[in-house]
């Protein structure tokens, strides 16, 4: 099955200087809508994630997933004629994607105010943990500590046990994704205004303004502790519950209809209308759910969960989820060849589909480093000599590396 690129944004080029996960699953996501993302490598390592365990054959898988339909341009931001080189490709530029911490971009000369005096059009997008200003602007941190300090992490977990971290980088992915949407919305006053914008992207301001649930539920004066509101395990109807199989199912009846729905399918007419009754209360309905579900099968369950229509689905490991007739139909994952690395399975972003067969380019794998060195520079309009300089100086590198 081949998969092509929807050309939504056609014609944008974004200028990458971002590394590891955020940055790179944001222009990810521009790439697969079509705008051409060169990602800025230096040329003696390139993006630290290229050599992040797990690895296919030498190069980190995780970079393999977040890297695909981009040019990699190798440049030693460090040096004055690295930087000369690309204040000549501003103004050939739409967008520009950052990661650093405050500060080290304008050691650099590349920072927002200096690149928008070359190119007052230009969309600056800046990535950090706790934004360009601030008392923590400066600190370090990693997803980890994003969902702590923004009230997430506290509530995810047992009542009364530790918090658990999340099985993925939700700061991380948050804060991507955020930069997409503010990007887009500066694209698209760009092309009203032509004003360029630029743009703070804070990983904890995402998760801050997530938390519209439990937010509501403390100003209705309840507390809000770990599992103690409705939708993280307090009420019966919308838990998690294991199987007689040694396996969960996921049941979300929220509405009384679909927890009828449910006592109706299990014989259980007595237990209409209480499905938001707490695990804790002294009726014991909550064990007696769980006791239920004990004396059946996961596969028993998905039947009835199916023909019920009562919100009740099993609880799927990763392995299954990639290969499930949802999944599979949704095109929601993909596997991708490298000329070096074998086969990658991947997420969809959404922005590709076989279903595209007449518009879109095809998906690429991951660059190796510098791989487009050359190519991009000749577009820019620099001189074959020019290139064979910088190449011999070690301003820049040509692509032989991974």
């Amino acid at each position: 099955m081949e998969l092509r690129r929807k050309d939504f944004l056609k014609g944008m080029r974004v200028l990458d200087f971002s590394r590891y996960l955020p940055g790179p699953f944001a222009t990810m996501r521009l790439a697969d809508m079509g705008a051409d993302v060169i990602k800025v490598e230096d040329p003696s390592i390139g993006d630290p994630a290229r050599y992040l365990p797990p690895l296919a054959e030498e190069t980190g898988r995780l970079f393999l997933l977040l890297n695909r339909n981009k040019r990699s341009l190798a440049i030693d931001v460090k040096t004055e004629a690295g930087r000369e080189i690309l204040h000549r490709l501003i103004p050939k530029v739409d967008v520009v994607v950052e990661s650093y911490r405050p500060g080290v971009m304008a050691r650099f000369g590349l920072d927002a105010e200096t690149l928008r005096t070359i190119h007052p059009g230009l969309i600056y997008c800046s990535i950090t943990g706790y934004g360009q200003r601030g008392p923590m602007a400066s600190r370090a941190g990693h997803d980890i500590n994003y969902a702590a300090m923004t009230g997430i992490l506290d509530g995810i977990g047992n009542p009364g046990g530790p918090p658990s971290i999340p099985s993925v980088q939700l700061a991380d992915l948050a804060g991507g994704m955020a930069a997409v949407e503010q990007i887009l919305a500066a694209w698209v006053r760009r092309l009203r205004t032509g004003e360029g914008a630029v743009l703070d992207v804070s990983m904890t301001d995402v998760l801050h303004s997530w938390q519209v649930f439990p937010l509501a539920v403390e100003q209705s004066g309840e507390p809000v502790t770990r599992g103690s509101h409705v939708l993280c395990g307090a009420m019966t109807a919308y838990n998690v519950y294991e199987t007689a199989d040694g396996r969960y199912v996921a049941l979300g009846a929220l509405e009384p209809k679909f927890w009828n729905r449910f006592c109706d399918a299990v014989g259980r007419r007595e237990w209409r209308d209480r499905g938001f009754t707490p695990p804790d209360d002294p009726s014991g309905l909550y064990r007696e759910v769980a006791e239920l579900f004990r004396r059946r099968k996961l596969e028993e369950w998905v039947r009835i969960g199916e023909e019920a229509d009562c919100c009740l689905t099993p609880v799927l490991t990763l392995s299954e989820a990639v290969r499930s007739s949802l999944a599979r139909e949704r095109e929601n994952f993909f596997a991708l060849d490298h000329p070096a690395e074998g086969s990658q399975v991947m997420p969809n972003s959404g922005f590709l589909s076989a279903r595209n067969k007449r518009k879109g380019n095809p998906v690429t794998p991951a660059p190796r480093r510098g791989e487009h060195t050359a190519e991009i520079l000749l577009e820019m309009g620099f001189r074959r000599e020019e290139i064979d300089r910088f190449m011999e100086e070690g301003i820049v590198e040509g692509g032989e590396s991974r």
